[in-house]
């Protein structure tokens, strides 16, 4: 039996390559790179929702948020919300969360009262989102609600409750500006770049 001694020659050198370390670096910059690009071109691209309308993704996520805290606020067949036990609304969101505006605890045997947390609660608080100049402090007076447990919109901004008046109750997001422009005590201002989700259902007698 013949050997070819080309497979054992002795300076052989070793090719020149990347080790297992250097690829994962490698690899782990470009995926930073990758999803950078990616969220800086996906802001501005907008696509169909299914109802007609183009959405940018924050917008479509936004509004998907405004569905939950409207069925936190106002239930749905399976879950009864916070207006189905108080026949009210709370005077901000964190009464998702806790029972802040006093309102008497349940009582099984009537269906009355507050049975939350609607709304489990996270370590987003409100007092870390909001800043001088962005209109939020303009909404409400803040003075103590700094802790208050927060539902964001995909800008990073807090969601807030309005009532202008008791047909017109909604719910608000800052928008891309993350500027809170709607005026709180006017049913009809338009509000900027603010995304709306009004809350017109709440109270059947209306």
């Amino acid at each position: 039996m013949r050997t070819d001694r080309r497979f054992f020659a002795r300076d052989a050198q070793p090719r020149p390559g990347f080790t297992l370390v250097e690829l994962l670096v490698v690899l782990g910059i470009l995926g930073a790179i990758g999803s950078i690009v990616i969220a800086t071109i996906s802001s501005g691209i907008k696509v169909a929702d299914g109802t007609g309308e183009s959405l940018t993704a924050q917008e479509i996520a936004t509004r998907a948020s405004f569905r939950e805290v409207e069925k936190a606020l106002l239930g749905d067949p399976e879950n009864p919300g916070y207006f189905t036990h108080t026949l009210s609304l709370p005077s901000r969101i964190v009464g998702l969360f806790e029972n802040v505006d006093g309102e008497p605890s349940f009582n099984l045997a009537t269906g009355n009262g507050w049975n939350g947390p609607y709304l489990i609660s996270n370590i987003a608080r409100y007092g870390n989102f909001i800043e001088s100049g962005d209109g939020f402090d303009d909404n409400t007076d803040l003075t103590g609600i700094e802790d208050d447990p927060a539902v964001l919109d995909a800008w990073g901004k807090p969601i807030v409750l309005q009532e202008p008046d008791t047909t017109d109750a909604r719910l608000v997001s800052a928008g891309p500006n993350r500027i809170l422009e709607m005026d709180p005590n006017d049913a009809m201002d338009a509000g900027g770049d603010d995304l709306v989700r009004f809350l017109r259902s709440v109270d059947p007698r209306l």
